[in-house]
């Protein structure tokens, strides 16, 4: 085992220890979940997962006509229980080596599901920005009450939306443009270094979507609403088990911060790092309320890793001596 490896599953280890420690997290919580709970859980990551897999598919069509969603749900599944068990965007890896496997285009069905991350980054910002007046005159975290008050709303969200709606259209020129283009990929190509050529490869696929802007909408539209069944399913997780009632706004916007500060992995899927992130960004957002809401977040990554045992098993048991990277090639 490399040290890095070691360092992350120590760090996973004492985060998990320290937060039990001081009560943040209660394991005992587990065994007083019920039966209607648990179902909803389930229910949500479900759907979670079959939104995760058309949002892609509109993506890899673009790649491959041929690719079937059957294909995408397998692939998608298999990485989203690899991504809660493995390190960093090891389950990323593994469900585009199991796409790829039977079809033409690997290099554009590879490189689609960097375009997907990058869309779905780019859905949790809108919401944390559409959102922005909320978070600093509801919770008080900035002492800019006088600030936020007198802003109109009208004004900002008019503003919002109409920059929005303009850097939509500015991508979409970008991707009609074959000078720009050509401009940016030839001026990329220029570095030897691995990381910008990566960069250039995947904006080389990502002007192959200028036919086909529409499902790149598509993609961003549902990875918004995956957002919000996220922040749904930790709420309902925080009505059974805190004892104030919690607000949906809180945990929507706790759990997307918590995503983003995932990007960088600190630890195996970040178990330890999520929960105490989530914890101190309720806090700050509950008005310095100290619940357990690292509870909150362990049970929901519980029954996320319930969720993927089956794919775990699939994986280890049948196809990890088939999946090569040689793939790539």
């Amino acid at each position: 085992m490399k040290i890095n490896t070691i360092i992350k599953v120590f760090i996973a280890f004492l985060s998990i220890y320290l937060l039990s420690k001081y009560n943040f997290l209660d394991f005992n919580i587990l065994l007083t979940l019920n039966f209607s709970l648990s179902m909803k859980l389930l229910g949500l990551i479900s759907l979670i997962i079959l939104l995760g897999s058309i949002k892609w598919y509109y993506l890899l069509k673009v790649q491959n006509n041929n690719i079937s969603f059957k294909d995408t749900f397998e692939s998608y599944y298999l990485g989203y229980a690899l991504n809660y068990v493995l390190f960093g965007i090891a389950g990323d890896i593994i469900k585009t080596l199991y796409i790829i496997k039977k079809n033409d285009n690997k290099i554009g069905i590879s490189l689609s599901v960097i375009i997907d991350r990058v869309i779905g980054l780019f859905s949790m910002l809108i919401i944390l920005i559409a959102f922005l007046p909320q978070i600093f005159s509801k919770n008080k975290i900035f002492n800019s009450n006088f600030f936020i008050d007198s802003i109109n709303l009208n004004i900002y969200y008019f503003l919002f939306t109409f920059f929005l709606v303009l850097l939509l259209i500015f991508i979409r020129k970008c991707l009609n443009s074959r000078r720009i283009n050509k401009v940016i990929l030839l001026y990329l190509y220029k570095y030897k270094n691995k990381f910008i050529k990566l960069i250039a490869k995947t904006l080389k696929i990502l002007f192959t979507y200028r036919k086909s802007f529409k499902n790149l909408i598509i993609n961003l539209l549902i990875a918004i609403i995956i957002q919000f069944i996220i922040g749904y399913a930790i709420y309902v997780v925080s009505l059974d088990i805190l004892n104030q009632y919690p607000s949906f706004f809180n945990n929507l916007i706790s759990s997307i911060a918590v995503q983003i500060i995932s990007v960088i992995p600190i630890s195996p899927g970040n178990i330890g790092i999520g929960e105490a992130a989530f914890s101190q960004i309720m806090y700050l957002l509950n008005n310095n309320v100290l619940l357990q809401y690292a509870s909150v977040y362990f049970i929901f990554r519980i029954f996320n890793m319930l969720y993927s045992v089956p794919g775990v098993i699939i994986y280890y048991a049948l196809l990890k001596t088939t999946l090569k990277t040689n793939e790539f090639k």
